[in-house]
């Protein structure tokens, strides 16, 4: 039998998230948004069942006007009667979270992803040094009799 909108509207979610220590976190939820491989996925009372794959991101679990927030960083969830069962690797509160290590880590990032750039635009740079020593050497080697073919590439 159909439930109607206002029945619908008077339930509420129960989420429970597991991490491979056991159950982390059961609560019950209006709503709860979570990051999936493919977005972002918002959850009400009456959502179809779904089973997907979470990527990382934050966890948002709204309940009479309040919100709060959890670090995810990947793992599935499976959505079915108004219950959402979340399994992570890591699931994080706010207190659980060394401010100045995700800090340094974001630093650390920074850096590595900076260095990375220089070196591929270093190794690009001698890709052009390299064309243009031989464009040069070629040049100076002038065998060919007709001026009208070229085989010089654009880049």
């Amino acid at each position: 039998m159909a439930e109607t909108q206002e029945n619908i509207d008077k339930k509420k979610l129960t989420l429970t998230i597991t991490t491979p220590r056991g159950v982390k976190f059961v609560e019950e939820a209006d709503m709860v948004i979570m990051r999936t491989i493919d977005g972002n996925m918002g959850v009400l009372p009456g959502h179809a069942p779904v089973s997907t794959t979470l990527g990382d991101g934050v966890l948002r679990i709204m309940n009479n006007g309040f919100e709060k927030q959890l670090a995810v960083f990947g793992g599935h969830v499976n959505i079915s009667d108004n219950a959402i069962n979340l399994f992570s690797t890591i699931a994080q509160r706010p207190d659980e979270i060394d401010v100045a290590r995700a800090e340094e880590d974001r630093k650390e990032a920074l850096a590595a992803v900076e260095e990375e750039i220089e070196e591929n635009m270093t190794k690009r740079l001698e890709l052009m040094q390299f064309r243009a020593l031989v464009r040069l050497r070629v040049s100076q080697n002038e065998f060919f009799e007709d001026e009208d073919e070229s085989d010089e590439e654009d880049e």
